[in-house]
């Protein structure tokens, strides 16, 4: 047989098997393994068919599979013996895409569904349930407000399911991890300029070197003057990121790092809509005062980590981040749909956001046992503190509503003025969590994993707020959130998997509802309980990662923001949340690489409430989704990339009224590279489809992007 029928027989033996988990299965797939690592992983026993590493020119990092993570079980694990659907969406990926956003990251993740988060923060669906606050920095939490850039990422992990045992309060469908590029001992020196449409101009850098014998530094910076295809649109940022490493003797690492960035951009929060559809204007169609519509935020962030190994068995690994983000930000947008004679309600505020945080995290990783059954024993301890400092004006007293009403054909008003004081909150909260959990193995084909943790939180907040009376309000919640989960390896690169986990989350917790009122922080905990089957087939030693995972996620007690925009707080009942996924990762040739997912997902909500009714569709969750994208490298310097993604239809909100129709967005890449530098053209949005890919609520709805390109110089000095 030849290699690349060999190899083709061997990936659709695979894929099948992924529908149809069974040792048998697998035993017809691939040859029987021996004793040889390298067959062990492969399940081949001939180095003929082993798929060579692609190293394209050394310093372009080109791999689109990074094998292992801690972000799941906070210990360094192949994602293969994972108990849990995990995304490792490598830089590779994010760079050939010309990924900026977190937005721009997850479409590669199954299950993601993106929330505009009002103009000015990141936000998004996991498994159907939305979340901005569920965002982590190598690890540490990072909930501030504000949009994330990719410029010193080194891989985004986007977990799916309760994660409440390893990273406490938050929500139940999963989280987003961010790793970041670390410093190394070797010369790094690297720039980058991007030119697209639309004025889109851009800059990185990235400089790193080793430091007399034991240490190491690493500068990242970004620079960003930008428009848009939406009318009035701008965006100017900047960031910079330094890192320093040292090796403090044989078992002791300290590292450091420190965080800058600077954005103003305007706040466009979409169009409207109409008998329940996207309203008919020119996709760059404003609504709102452009000269007003401002979002200012500086985020500056310190961390450190310290590690030490007390004998090969025992480590202990200690992390500090504290945080300070300010953003002042007004805006008006449409806050209804046209009436008969083609006049839309208006909504405004003014808004001050202030945050102070920091969180230390201290584990203890003991590995015991020898022979057939071995652990990995996890201690952990964190604690938070976090000081929010909330301030709102409105243009009508007790009301977002900005006086009149103003024609679908020209939507955009003149500065208008916000007198009138909504709230001047200021909002303690602190954390105390205590968690363990074992990795066990059981011989050659079976692994374990279960633990639990404890949490305790408190909300101490101030309200000077005209609509209640002035209070301070204290409130203390303490929960459990265990996990179990059991993996079965017919062979050693294929995994069968069945977990249960659940997640107790305090509606304090998300300090942002309760800054608003009493109410916020009284609400009764979020609770989930999910369950998850699934399997991992790792393929070409090493180099392509198959997985497949059905989920069942139940939740009560589920907030939600208002659909019309206001912000207020409902409480939408019960939701079920169930459906599958499957995805592929990494190369399947040597010069072929691919990066490709789908998922179906039914997400309702289970018990009515008085704001929304049983049966009701989940919002911005559609029932069908995936993305595709793959790279070929035609030789050592010449590659091509193509891809799409889309999504079946959606509603903007829980109450239904309003769908977003399906779409398919095609995109288009071609690079040339040599030892010092890189060009590499983006063509999006190919067949310049008018689609919708994401709202804030029924009346706040954004087009996606027109057909643009986009130019990037990559240089190595």
């Amino acid at each position: 047989m030849s290699k690349n029928r060999y190899l083709g027989w061997q990936l659709i033996a695979g894929l099948a098997c992924l529908q149809l988990p069974s040792a048998a299965c697998m035993a017809a797939a691939m040859p029987a393994a021996s004793d040889d690592a390298t067959a062990e992983s492969t399940g081949a026993t001939d180095d003929d068919t082993l798929l060579p590493t692609m190293v394209v020119n050394g310093w372009y990092a080109s791999q689109y599979l990074v094998p292992r993570t801690s972000s799941a079980t906070g210990t360094n694990t192949p994602l293969v013996d994972i108990a849990q659907s995990i995304e490792v969406i490598p830089e590779a990926v994010l760079r050939d895409q010309g990924s900026e956003s977190i937005a721009d990251a997850v479409r590669n993740s199954p299950g993601v569904a993106v929330n505009m988060g009002e103009g000015m923060r990141d936000e998004v669906y996991l498994r159907g349930v939305k979340t901005k606050y569920d965002f982590f920095t190598d690890g540490l939490r990072d909930d501030t407000e504000y949009m994330r850039d990719l410029y010193n990422v080194s891989h985004v992990d986007v977990l799916q399911g309760p994660a409440a045992l390893l990273f406490g309060r938050g929500g139940a469908g999963g989280l987003i991890n961010i790793v970041t590029k670390q410093p190394e001992r070797r010369s790094i020196r690297n720039a980058s300029i991007e030119f697209g449409s639309w004025g889109h101009l851009r800059g990185t850098a990235d400089v790193g070197s080793a430091i007399g014998d034991a240490g190491a530094f690493r500068l990242l910076a970004m620079g960003e003057d930008s428009g848009g295809f939406r009318d009035d649109y701008f965006l100017h940022r900047y960031a910079i990121n330094p890192k320093f490493s040292f090796q403090l003797g044989e078992d002791t690492r300290l590292d450091l790092s420190a965080s800058h960035l600077n954005d103003r951009r305007i706040v466009d929060r979409g169009i409207t809509s109409e008998d329940g559809r996207p309203v008919d204007v020119p996709r760059g169609t404003f609504f709102g005062a452009p000269d007003q519509n401002m979002s200012v935020g500086h985020v500056s962030a310190f961390a450190a980590r310290f590690t030490h190994a007390f004998n090969e068995n025992l480590t202990l690994n200690s992390s500090l981040r504290t945080s300070y983000a300010d953003r002042q930000y007004e805006n008006t947008y449409a806050g209804s749909a046209p009436d008969a004679n083609g006049q839309f309600k208006m909504k405004g505020y003014a808004h001050d956001h202030k945050r102070h945080g920091y969180i230390g995290h201290t584990d203890l990783v003991a590995d015991l046992g020898a022979g057939a059954v071995t652990h990995t024993l996890l201690f952990g301890a964190d604690y938070s503190w976090q000081r929010d400092h909330d301030f709102q004006l409105l243009p009508s007293e007790g009301s977002k509503n900005v006086p009149g009403r103003y024609p679908v054909s020209n939507p955009e008003i003149a500065p208008i003025v916000f007198p009138y004081l909504d709230r001047d909150n200021r909002v303690l909260g602190k954390e105390l969590g205590l968690y363990v959990q074992d990795q066990v193995s059981f011989g050659e084909h079976w692994k374990a994993i279960f633990g639990t943790r404890w949490d305790r939180f408190t909300v101490n907040a101030d309200y000077l707020n005209p609509a209640v009376s002035p209070d301070n309000t204290y409130n203390v919640d303490t929960t459990w959130s265990p996990r179990a989960g059991l993996i079965f390896k017919p062979t050693a690169n294929y995994s069968i998997y069945a977990s249960v986990t659940k997640a107790f989350t305090p509606q304090g917790a998300n300090i942002a509802l309760s800054r608003k009122s009493p109410d916020g922080a009284n609400l009764d905990p979020e609770k989930a309980i999910n369950y998850e089957i699934g399997n991992k087939l790792d393929l070409f030693d090493g180099q392509l990662l198959l997985s497949a995972a059905v989920f069942r996620l139940n939740l009560d007690d589920v907030v939600a923001e208002a659909a019309d925009g206001s912000g207020d707080l409902v409480n939408t009942g019960s939701q079920r949340n169930k459906g599958f996924s499957v995805s592929a990762e990494g190369a399947l040739t040597s010069n072929w690489s691919i990066y490709a997912n789908y998922t179906h997902m039914n997400a309702r909500i289970t018990k009515a409430t008085e704001e929304a009714d049983a049966g009701a569709h989940v919002g911005l969750v559609p029932s069908n989704q995936f993305s595709v994208w793959t790279r070929y490298a035609l030789d050592s310097h010449w590659g091509i990339g193509a891809g799409a993604h889309g999504e079946s239809k959606k509603y903007t909100s829980y109450d239904n009224h309003v769908q977003l129709p399906g779409y398919v967005v095609g995109d288009l890449m071609a690079y040339y590279q040599a030892e010092r530098f890189r060009v590499q053209l983006n063509l999006n949005n190919v067949t310049d489809r008018h689609y919708f890919p994401t709202a804030s609520s029924d009346f706040e709805i954004m087009p996606g992007e027109p057909r643009n390109l986009m130019l990037t110089l990559d240089m190595n000095f």
